[in-house]
């Protein structure tokens, strides 16, 4: 056999099981079957394709086991994880028999069972049904499928057309429960057991959903005197005498045509029976192959009696029959292969195996092993395996299997710590107990208590809750009130946990009870099924096969044979004597000692001063009875070693798992083609195969280990023998130089590794798991070790190793196990092939001293800081790999504890090894770069992006200054430094930091985006002020077009850039510049504000402008029109396209624009309009004098005069030399409209004309030398109008012919003072309008009026009435009179004769006219006169 040592792996799963219940009734009578006592038996079914890649039924498998009337079945995989896995089928009052057989048949799994009541078929669909299987080729582990068993009902196990009740039943305990089954290729099921009356009775039941009838019949030998005596005569009277050929066991297997039943009975004799026949057709008498071959008299069986399986080699379709005969002395294995010869059927011996005296459990044959399970006289089980191809077979063929050895009560508490926290760690170590059983002790422990636990599916940390609660009530019950002593509390609380902790040993042990085992001869899996599960046997490693066996039983051909050392005999031999010392090292060594050493190397301490002490300590022990002293036993076996520095080198190289060459574990290509993928995609990757592989990893972990704490001892104590053992000086020196400082290595390396195994994970919360990911992209690490969360389930408990295995390191694994070839043969023996190498990859994966830096990569992923920072601490002063890459790590760990301070030590500390880490340059930095400086630069970049996730503004400050000293003057990176540190300098409120580390940029791009943001905070943070008197060296244009292109862009309703603006240019005494920004600033609010507040700030601005260019030269004090925004181009103007015409052919307008200069005289008119509509807003607060743009000055103008805002018109019309007669006519309406609601004989206002003195009030009224006191608002109004004509008319009086014209269209006669005032001005004119309106006697009294005055002027005489002054001389054409008007009078008034008054008044004009005219005569004659 290739493996001489095999070792057990026990999974303890930290959640229990859910099983599914399914009551069947028999139909069998309590009262009949109530006495009926069967054996538990257990059996295990692995598939056909159980060793393919590619099928679902690979590393799958069945086992149950049954108690009573109690079948548990399960189901399980180690490449997927099953869901409904686990069924409890109770056949009521019916116990089961034994014979349980599962089959493979037309897309079902069949699985067949004996009832001492009944039998039946269960069919369960086959995995190839349940699920495509198109998952092999990814390489995660999540990846589940709901087992054949999710669907089993009552119906399933008692589907009336695959079930049978058999006849009545005799009870009787000496009843023999063989019975077996099988499946033929037809689909027929046959069941097979043995009656009371020791006979074999058959039941052949048809094929599934085919009709047809059961068929049951008998199979004896028995004479016809023995079947009359059996039918006559009652069993109570004969009694229980069982006949020579009842059967202890059974089997059936197909040879040739037919089924065969084969049985060993009680005259030792295997009798092989037809199907078909109905008939024996052979008979073995297995004593000829034992020593009882003459003396079968003395053949005494034992209580378990002879049993029989069968083997059936699936490659060769060998079948074979494997027979313990039970002798109560010299029990044996006997291996026969049944044949067809001539027609007549033989079975030849093949070997036999003497067996152990103890008792037989099970047992198991495969092709090349037997394996078997005992119980000693002590009620311990002992596990065997024997080859069955090695010649003789002997009974020291048997090797030991290393099963886990029984729990202890017995722990060691360290004097630090505290017991609740050494007990809770183990209770709860993960594979140690199951919840179902710290429940169940939980709830024995409160027995004095009310209360219990009944959730069998609770999670670990209410658990833990629950454990801790209960056992501090209790010491606090036993203490009571008193106030003990520190020790006596001490002791209460130890002697309190111990109690609880042995009830939960106790649950334990009754779980690990063994049932049976079974084996899988495609992949070489071999269970133990045990009353809680199912644990595994695996083949150990070579450093196991030559540290756990006995050295007596090891010789220099089995090191040989297991070439591991080559074939070097001689090397074989001083290997065997170092073991032998190693042994005697840990046979001295105690537990404590060894405890101590744990604890010592957990503190850092180094290894070789710690072995000094233990060294000390063993050579001191006293020297026990029959032995001899331990360092002369040392000394004699080294003495032995005839090359002792080979043989060190040799054995530690055997330790050491990457061979010394730790450069060459990194992970380079994990790249598989499609066929590879298929075959190792999912290998091992279900939970249950994590809980086997970490297990297998901690096992191999605390061996290596030992193995290599003893040999450090053992190299001190060379050391110490020096010459008095005959060791050279330059072996001596190599021993110290060389092979201590490399054990060192390995011991720290090994303790890493079953740190990590019995390490449980820290519980991470889902935000935690969101940030993390959040510093990942940060650091943009393109790996995905620590990117793929694990999922963690609060009713989990695992290792470090656990998720290392269920993670990155089980997917890197299988991919480096197929790169290696492991995997090439299909169908491979998985679990005899490639479950070691796996875990040896897995081990090199983790392996601390080697250039591999998956695992802490990992850790960080995962979010385990807390262990990350230990790993990093367990690692400190000795392991050079990676050095840099853990200060880094460790600073993240640091940064995730709120310890930022810390984090920036190390971070600083990892720079240092940049240039040389691997980590760092590939997967950091990931750059070509090998200047060492830039390297540091680029590091320090990344720093900073994950100081920047936990926004830490001073130190990322402190990070980027020491970037910037490090890095060149021409280092590219050097600009984003320094936006760093402006950045973070302005966040701190910083402001002269950040102005120079802003000014200090040499990139200009960068250095104007720092201006931005620098400008855009200051002023959000209202600090207005300081951001106007920095200087701005050389960046005084980008702060103007900043600020102006933000000020342009922003919404005025939220944010005001102008008034910054203004503040910059006043600060800077550019006040032509001030004036133009608050202009611009106006305008923009007349068209986007459109509002009252907009129009005061407006007008404000305007203002603001207006006093800023008066601050210029007047010749310099004018600006330019801002400019609307420019049209955006067409989506269609493509480059291709005319720049002159469209698509259509059309000439495109043109949209250049002039440049207008504004000088003050147009800005101030543009604040007129502005504040006149104000001043119409607050007279008339109308919505549509609120909305839209300003209105233009005509447009102003008449809204001013119908509001009554008189004097603003009058302002607005000088102002934009508009005419005033829309002003005076307005105004003359308004007092027309006054005086008609007027009483002409009241002294005051009527409710009409009160009104007016609103808009009275707006005007300038108090020039009208008149109060409300003093006159009505109509007499008010009338003097406003007066003083208008009197302030604005020309002498030719337009606005007069205005008032008058808009006076006498409404039949309104003109006021008295009117006319007066008219005539000063233009009294022709007037009198044309008395006429044009049919005056006709007021144009006559003015008519004779004006002729007289002009009479008295020619005399010399003043008429001020008219504003004529009188003439000393005569001149010609100094004076005239309207002839046509009194022309057009007179005629009028002729027409008029009828009239009295107007026949008067005409006389009386033509008398006028005439004596007028002969003055004028005269006045002539005497001009001429004169002229002459």
């Amino acid at each position: 056999m290739s493996c001489r040592c095999f070792r057990e792996v026990t999974v303890t799963p930290s959640v229990s099981p859910r099983w599914r219940d399914i009551n069947a009734n028999t139909g069998g009578s309590v009262s009949t079957l109530q006495d009926i006592k069967v054996p538990d038996t257990s059996g295990g079914y692995a598939y056909r394709d159980s060793s393919c890649a590619g099928s679902p039924t690979r590393n799958r498998f069945l086992y149950w086991r049954t108690s009573n009337d109690v079948l548990e079945l399960v189901e399980e995989s180690l490449d997927l994880n099953l869901s409904l896995n686990h069924v409890r089928c109770r056949f009521q009052d019916t116990p089961i028999l034994g014979g349980i057989t599962v089959h493979e048949q037309h897309g079902n799994v069949v699985l067949l069972l004996v009832t001492v009541a009944s039998v039946h078929r269960l069919i369960f669909p086959h995995p190839s049904k349940l699920q495509r299987f198109d998952q092999g080729l990814g390489m995660s582990s999540d990846v589940s499928m709901n087992s054949i068993l999710a669907d089993a009902s009552v119906s399933t196990v008692c589907n009336p057309k695959d079930s049978h009740m058999l006849g009545s039943v005799t009870g009787s305990s000496q009843l023999s429960h063989a019975a077996a089954t099988w499946l033929t290729s037809e689909g027929e099921a046959l069941f097979v057991y043995v009656s009371h009356t020791g006979s074999i009775v058959v039941i052949k039941m048809p094929p599934h959903n085919i009709q047809g009838v059961v068929i049951q019949y008998e199979l004896t030998r028995s004479t016809m005197m023995q079947r009359f005596w059996t039918g006559l005569v009652p069993a109570s009277i004969r009694g229980d005498q069982d006949s020579p050929d009842t059967p202890y066991s059974l089997c059936l297997h197909p040879l040739g045509q037919d089924i065969h039943i084969f049985s060993i009975c009680r005259d030792h004799k295997i009798r092989m029976w037809s199907t078909k026949n109905q008939e024996c057709v052979s008979v073995c008498d297995m004593l000829e192959w034992t020593t009882y071959s003459h003396q079968s008299q003395k053949a005494s069986v034992s209580g378990t009696g002879h049993q029989i399986k069968k083997l059936v080699d699936h490659e060769t379709g060998t079948f074979r029959l494997a027979i313990y005969l039970g002798f109560k002395e010299q029990p044996m294995f006997c291996l026969l292969e049944p044949h067809i010869k001539d027609g007549r059927y033989h079975l030849d011996h093949v070997c036999s195996i003497s067996a152990p005296s103890e008792d037989l459990i099970d047992y198991h044959v495969t092709p090349s092993l037997l394996w078997s399970l005992w119980t000693d006289t002590e009620g311990e089980m002992i596990a065997r395996v024997a080859s069955l191809h090695s010649e003789p077979a002997r009974g020291d063929n048997w090797m030991p299997v290393l099963l886990d050895p029984p729990a202890t009560a017995d722990i060691l508490i360290p004097a630090h710590k505290d017991p609740r926290e050494v007990y809770m760690d183990l209770i709860f170590q993960p594979g140690q107990f199951s919840t179902q059983d710290i429940q169940k002790a939980l709830n024995i422990y409160r027995r004095t208590l009310d209360s219990t636990v009944t959730d069998h599916h609770i999670g670990i940390p209410t658990l833990k809750e629950e454990v801790s609660a209960a056992v501090e009530t209790e010491i606090q019950t036993v203490a009571g009130e008193y106030e003990l002593p520190e020790e006596e509390y001490y002791q209460l609380q130890l002697e309190q946990w111990a109690k609880f902790y042995s009830c939960c040993i106790q649950y334990h042990e009754v779980g690990t009870k063994s049932k049976g085992i079974f084996a899988d001869s495609n992949t070489g899996m071999v269970g133990i099924i045990r009353k809680g599960g199912l644990t595994y046997i695996r083949p150990c490693d070579p450093v196991e096969q030559v540290s756990l066996v006995p050295t007596e039983q090891i010789s220099p051909t089995y090191l040989a044979d297991m070439q591991i050392f080559g074939e070097d005999i001689v090397l074989c031999e001083d290997i065997i004597h170092l073991l032998e010392c190693l042994n005697l090292i840990g046979h001295h060594l105690s537990d404590d000692l060894a405890a101590t050493f744990d604890q010592e190397l957990y503190q850092l301490r180094p290894p070789d001063m710690i072995a000094h002490q233990l060294l000390d300590e063993i050579l001191s022990l006293p020297i026990q009875q029959d032995n001899t002293e331990l360092s002369k036993q040392l000394e004699y076996h080294l003495q032995c070693i005839k090359k002792l520095h080979n043989t060190l080198h040799t054995f530690q190289i055997l330790l050491d798992l990457t061979r010394g060459q730790g450069e060459d574990f990194g992970i380079e290509d994990s790249s598989l083609d499609a066929t590879s993928q298929l075959t190792c995609g999912h290998l091992f990757a279900s939970s249950l195969a994590t809980g086997v592989l970490s297990v297998y990893l901690r096992q191999m972990t605390e061996t290596r280990l030992s193995v290599a704490r003893d040999l450090l001892l053992l190299q001190l104590f060379i050391l110490r023998l020096k010459e008095k053992a005959g060791f050279s000086p330059e072996t001596a020196e190599s021993v110290q130089s060389d092979s201590i400082p490399k054990t060192c290595i390995l011991i720290r390396s090994y303790f890493i590794l079953q740190w990590l195994t019995h390490t449980v994970i820290s519980p991470t919360a889902p935000n935690s798991l969101e940030f993390n990911m959040r510093q990942l992209a940060a650091l943009d690490i393109n790996d995905t070790a620590g990117v793929t969360v694990i999922q963690q389930s609060g009713h989990q408990n695992m290792t470090l190793a656990d998720l290392f295995i269920q993670g990155i390191g089980g997917s890197n694994a299988r991919i480096l196990l197929a790169q290696n070839s492991f995997l090439d043969e299909d169908p491979c023996r998985t679990w005899s092939q490639t479950l070691q190498p796996l875990v040896t990859i897995l081990a090199q994966l983790l392996w601390p001293y080697s250039i591999n830096f998956l695992f802490p990569e990992f850790l960080m992923g995962q979010c385990q800081y807390l262990h990350l920072q230990e790993y990093i601490r367990l690692l400190a002063g000795w392991c050079e790999w990676n050095e840099a890459s853990r200060k880094f790590l460790l600073g993240q760990c640091y940064l995730n504890f709120n310890e930022p301070y810390k984090a920036v030590d190390s971070f600083i500390d990892g720079e240092k090894g940049v240039a040389g880490d691997e980590f760092l340059l590939s997967k950091l930095l990931q750059t070509d770069e090998t200047d060492i400086h830039k390297l540091e630069v680029l590091y320090y970049l990344k720093v900073i992006k994950l100081y920047e996730q936990f926004c830490i503004p001073d130190l990322i400050v402190t990070l980027a200054d020491t970037a910037i000293s490090k890095a060149d003057d021409d280092d590219p990176n050097l600009p984003t430094l320094w936006s760093k540190v402006f950045k973070y300098q302005l966040e701190m409120s910083h402001n002269d930091e950040a102005y120079s580390a802003m000014v200090s940029n040499p990139d200009c791009s960068r250095r104007t985006d720092c201006l931005r943001q620098f400008l855009v905070v200051l002023i959000d943070r209202g600090e207005l002020q300081t951001l106007v008197q920095y200087q701005y060296i050389d960046l005084h244009d980008e702060v103007v077009s900043i600020l102006e292109s933000r000020a342009r862009s922003v919404d005025l309703a939220t944010h005001n850039y102008y008034d910054l603006l203004y503040s910059f240019h006043i600060y800077r005494g550019n006040y032509r510049k001030a004036g133009s920004v608050m202009y611009e600033y106006g305008r923009r609010l007349g068209q986007e504000l459109p509002n009252l507040k907009g129009l005061q700030r407006q007008a404000k601005c305007y203002l603001a402008a207006l006093n800023a260019l008066r601050l210029v030269d007047p010749k310099y004090a004018w600006i330019v029109k801002p400019l609307p925004q420019p049209r955006l181009q067409d989506s269609r103007d493509l480059p291709d396209t005319s720049p002159k015409h469209t698509w259509d052919g059309e000439e495109k307008p043109n949209f250049s624009q002039k440049i207008e200069l504004l000088e003050l005289a147009d800005i101030d008119k543009e604040y007129l309009l502005v504040n006149a509509r104000l001043r119409l807003i607050q007279k008339d607060p109308d919505p549509s004098h609120v909305t839209g743009p300003t209105s233009g000055p005509v447009e102003m103008v008449g809204l001013l005069v119908n509001n009554g805002l008189y004097d603003q018109a009058v302002v607005v019309s000088k102002t934009f030399e508009l005419p005033l007669a829309p002003v005076m006519e307005g105004l003359a309406m308004r007092c027309l409209q006054l005086a008609q609601n007027s009483n002409y004989h009241m002294q005051g206002d009527n409710d009409y004309t009160a009104q007016a003195w609103d808009w009275l009030a707006e005007n300038e009224t108090e020039m009208c030398y008149s109060t409300k006191e003093a006159s009505s608002s109509a007499d008010q109004a009338w003097r406003l109008l007066q003083f208008y004509l009197e302030q604005y008319d020309d002498a030719n009086g337009q606005f007069h012919r205005t008032v008058a014209v808009k006076l006498l269209s409404h039949g309104f006669s003109l006021p008295s003072w009117f006319m007066a005032s008219y005539k000063t001005r233009n009294a022709a004119e007037l009198l044309r309008l008395l006429i044009d309106y049919d005056l006709l006697e007021q144009a006559g009294s003015l008519a004779l009026e004006y002729i007289e005055a002009m009479r008295d002027v020619t005399r010399g005489q003043d008429r001020e009435v008219f504003n004529l002054k009188g003439l000393l001389t005569p001149l010609p054409q100094s004076v005239w009179l309207p002839y046509t008007c009194i022309d057009q009078l007179l005629a009028a008034l002729k027409d008029g004769q009828a009239d009295q008054i107007y026949r008067k008044m005409s006389e009386q004009l033509q008398s006028k006219m005439t004596r007028y005219q002969l003055h004028v005569d005269s006045l002539a004659e005497n001009l001429d006169t004169l002229m002459t």
